[in-house]
């Protein structure tokens, strides 16, 4: 009977196999396969360490092999961080960049992007834009899947020596599943960070001392990506990134052109005008017909329809009444003054009180057709937040709607206070952005006979199937967490 340390040995090898020759084929051309490689090789991907450790070398898992694989990440940090002048800077130095050895390369970089920045501001990045990055662009995750079947004891270290610790440690420890990360580190003081990269080797004695302070939590186990943060919605390659920079002074101009259809002419004719210009609502099925307001026939008001649609970008409502070809109110969180100012349709601001939110949807209901986002905020994912069942209670009939935004460019949602603001803005500085909707079955709460809870879940599934996405009960607040660091609420007057 073999024992544990050989079973462990012989799971090494295999991985090892498995990584090298997936990745190494890539790195390095004509690079022979071995298991035992000196320790300042870069073919070294996989090795053990004790008894119960593994080293994964990140570098390969997570860059292609081309001399320019690092730049996407760190130009992100250096925009969605420290902003567009600084991520042109960035991209300015490129050709230099290009020229210089590895290390002085991922040097020169690291400065340039964190230089002055605020130690927690880099730790959100690294939270809440580079993976989305990383899961995109990661050579071959399939060598993530073959560390799953590693004994439960074994503890997995990844190390990196391209991008200092902040960059890649959420990614690598919260979703792939790594035990520790290992990197350079970045000087500074207590808040601010000087960008210098620290000189210290990542040697065994540093990966053992490692190793010893970590404590095993769970066995490898890639987690899916619910939520991220961030304006770009594309790889910044430095091709890209100039691109995106030549392209950005005429996306200006065409927001503008676009937010003037919509707010200034007729609904009817907004819509085909705003397509001129790019913008695209598919209407997938029949739209449901417009109400007379009047209640079985008796004369009295019954008040207008109830719409529950998931939540992708703040511009949902306005799509919907694109699709209605008619203006159509709307409740929301979190509401920005320029929000409010720029939108066609009436919007109204939430409180997260449910009794005053009640009184006010229900004053809005009572006026016209509403609609409501239940889920309270966004999610760009294919996926579904929880519910809240407040909107079962305001009508004995709900029609659900299932909504889709395709960006190219540019992310139409983001989790600061201050870029909220612009959100509207940027989903049209995309060159074709484009909405589709569908209007599905009305739901009748009165002869279901089931819970406001049970009610909001069988709309959320509703939804879910029609769009091909996946309901969680994830919330706001588990969002805000994350990607914020705080709750996501907002003082409202």
């Amino acid at each position: 009977m073999s024992t544990s340390g050989e079973r462990f040995a012989n799971r090494v090898l295999s991985i090892h196999r498995f990584i090298n020759r997936s990745l190494v084929g890539r790195l390095l051309p004509g690079a022979r396969t071995s298991t035992v490689v000196p320790a300042a090789a870069p073919s070294e991907l996989v090795r053990r360490l004790g008894d119960n450790a593994l080293v994964v070398d990140a570098d390969a898992l997570l860059l292609n092999p081309s001399r320019g694989a690092a730049f996407p990440p760190y130009f992100l940090v250096a925009v969605e961080a420290g902003g567009y002048i600084r991520g042109l800077v960035l991209l300015a130095l490129y050709p230099v960049l290009h020229v210089l050895s590895h290390g002085a390369r991922a040097k020169a970089m690291a400065f340039v992007s964190f230089c002055g920045l605020r130690r927690d501001e880099a730790a959100r990045i690294g939270r809440a834009v580079l993976p989305k990055l990383f899961f995109r662009e990661a050579s071959d995750m399939r060598a993530i899947e073959e560390l799953k079947a590693l004994p439960k004891e074994v503890k997995v270290v990844a190390v990196t020596r391209t991008f200092p610790t902040v960059m890649v440690e959420a990614f690598l420890k919260e979703y792939v599943g790594f035990n520790a990360v290992v990197g350079k580190e970045l000087e500074g003081g207590q808040r601010y960070l000087t960008g210098v990269m620290t000189e210290s080797e990542i040697d065994m004695k540093r990966l053992a001392r490692v190793l010893k302070q970590t404590q095993k939590t769970s066995c490898i186990s890639p987690k899916p990506m619910v939520f991220h943060d961030g304006r770009l919605a594309f790889t910044p390659t430095p091709v890209a990134a100039l691109a995106m920079y030549i392209y950005f002074p005429f996306a200006v101009v065409l927001a503008v052109i676009r937010i003037a259809i919509y707010v200034l002419l007729p609904w009817r004719l907004s819509s085909v005008v705003a397509g001129l210009t790019g913008v695209r609502v598919r209407v997938i099925g029949a739209t449901p017909a417009a109400d007379d307001g009047d209640a079985e026939g008796t004369g009295k008001p019954r008040g207008g329809r109830l719409y529950a649609c998931n939540h992708r970008t703040l511009l949902d409502p306005i799509g919907i009444a694109c699709a209605l070809k008619r203006p159509v109110a709307a409740v929301t969180y979190s509401l920005s003054r320029l929000s409010e100012v720029l939108s066609p349709i009436p919007l109204r601001r939430l409180t997260r009180n449910r009794e005053e939110d009640r009184r006010r949807m229900s004053s809005m209901l009572a006026r016209g057709d509403v609609i409501v986002c239940p889920e309270g905020t966004t999610c760009r994912e294919p996926y579904l937040l929880r519910f809240s069942p407040l909107f079962t209670e305001l009508a004995l009939e709900v029609t659900p709607v299932a909504v889709d935004a395709i960006t190219t460019v540019f992310y139409a949602t983001s989790t600061s206070p201050v870029a909220k603001s612009f959100d509207s803005v940027y989903f049209l500085m995309n060159p074709r952005p484009e909405y589709s909707v569908q209007f599905l079955e009305p739901v009748n709460f009165e002869e279901s006979g089931k819970s406001s809870i049970e009610v909001a879940n069988e709309v959320q599934r509703a939804l879910a199937s029609a769009l091909g996405f996946e309901g969680t009960a994830l919330t706001r607040k588990d969002k805000y967490l994350l990607l914020a660091g705080n709750e996501g609420v907002v003082k409202t007057k």
